[in-house]
């Protein structure tokens, strides 16, 4: 009897359990609805936004097209194609041997610096804006920079770590060079502190090329007086033409700073012999890859590799700091040395190179190439040195 109470319809569910499960119907129709609704909003917005039509797009955008040349087929010469607006408008200028984009650049950046620091100051302005408009002035003032002459570079000369050995001769006194008394290292790491220079060795510090996050002490082959090492290695006429010239900005420097003539030329062809070969040892930038660079190592374990030289008390003394105590260097602290061989290969030289010959170039490539802008009455051949044309091409890249 149970049995067929059961089959004959069985129990009918409760009004309100129905009524709940119409409502949960109802409101994932309309969840539906509306992920539907928001897919074609996105859809349509997406669809609107795939072209950036703002000002700064169509800028952008012109001058990309600019720089084409459309009437190549991409397919015979990509670079033409993609580059040929660009060479045809920007011929290599008369006084650069290479001519890019970053000095493109760089020409664009420093007549906008111009305007903006030779505009009138604020009286909100910025304390730093302000001193770099009056340092700017300053080095504008050309009835000064003619009133004191050479007395700058006179006054750095006296410097025990930048006399000159040429001038020396010339003067004496306080600016006589003795052997005995000069020192590479303590020379090298007042170039690196005063003057931000570098002549020899690169040090500078920037993240480490594996860790990003982590910042290090780097070494490097330091930069040629001339633009290219194949000015010194090979004797095309261009070649010639950039030795001759520089040569001559050296002997004519050393000259009005108070040299013997005779004795300038002579001392200063032993320094860009001294440089040419520098030149044959420096790395080529085709064998500088991150692989061949990325020398990471203690500095005593630098030390014991290439012992000809205190590279402890190198990276202390253009590192560490009285003002900043707590930059303190050990011989644990580690470096990356970007171009091993070229230092032992330099130490080499130096060591089969007369001290004032060393001395003598040292101080070219620091003093002279450091000040030489702001003396308007030095002999320069400028345009002897940037004149040659390389070519239609883009500029050296960096050491980097």
């Amino acid at each position: 009897m149970e049995l067929e109470r059961l089959g004959g319809g069985g129990v009918k569910p409760e009004r309100g359990n129905s009524r709940l499960y119409r409502i949960a119907l109802a409101m994932c129709v309309c969840l539906c609805a509306a992920l539907v609704l928001a897919l074609i909003l996105v859809s349509q917005k997406s669809s609107q936004e795939e072209f950036c039509l703002t000002p700064e797009c169509i800028e952008a955008a012109g001058s990309v097209l600019s720089k084409m040349d459309r009437s190549v087929n991409p397919c015979e010469d990509f670079y033409s194609f993609s580059c040929g607006g660009w060479l045809k408008e920007n011929p290599i200028p008369e006084d650069s041997s290479s001519y890019g984009i970053y000095p493109w650049l760089r020409q664009h950046v420093d007549l906008r610096l111009k305007e903006l620091l030779e505009a009138p100051s604020g009286p909100d302005e910025l304390e730093a804006v302000t001193k770099a408009k009056i340092l700017y002035r300053s080095c504008m003032n050309e009835t000064l920079l003619e009133e004191v002459d050479t007395k700058p570079m006179l006054k750095t000369l006296r410097q025990r770590e930048f006399r000159w050995p040429v001038v020396g001769d010339g003067l004496g006194g306080e600016y006589q060079w003795s052997a005995g008394e000069w020192s590479l290292l303590k020379t090298l790491a007042e170039m690196r502190n005063q003057h931000s220079k570098s002549a020899l060795i690169r040090l500078y510090v920037s993240p480490d090329d594996k860790n990003s996050l982590h910042y290090i002490i780097k070494l490097d082959q330091a930069s040629l007086s001339l633009p290219s090492r194949e000015d010194y290695i090979t004797n095309t006429s261009s070649a010639r033409a950039y030795r001759a010239a520089l040569l001559s900005l050296m002997v004519d420097t050393a000259v009005m700073l108070g040299a013997p003539e005779k004795s300038a030329l002579t001392q200063m062809e032993q320094a860009l012999a001294f440089e040419t070969q520098l030149a044959h040892i420096l790395i080529p930038y085709e064998n500088r890859t991150s692989e061949n660079m990325y020398n990471k190592l203690s500095l005593s374990r630098l030390q014991r590799s290439i012992p000809q030289f205190d590279w402890l008390g190198f990276v202390r003394a253009v590192v560490e700091s009285k003002v900043e105590p707590v930059r303190s260097i050990s011989s644990s602290e580690p470096v990356i040395v970007r171009a091993p061989q070229y230092f032992k290969e330099l130490f080499k030289l130096i060591n089969t190179t007369d001290p004032r010959t060393v001395a003598n170039y040292v101080t070219v490539a620091d003093s002279f190439f450091q000040d030489h802008h702001s003396e308007p009455s030095f002999p320069l051949q400028i345009p002897g040195l940037c004149s040659g044309n390389h070519g239609n091409h883009l500029s050296d890249p960096p050491l980097g």
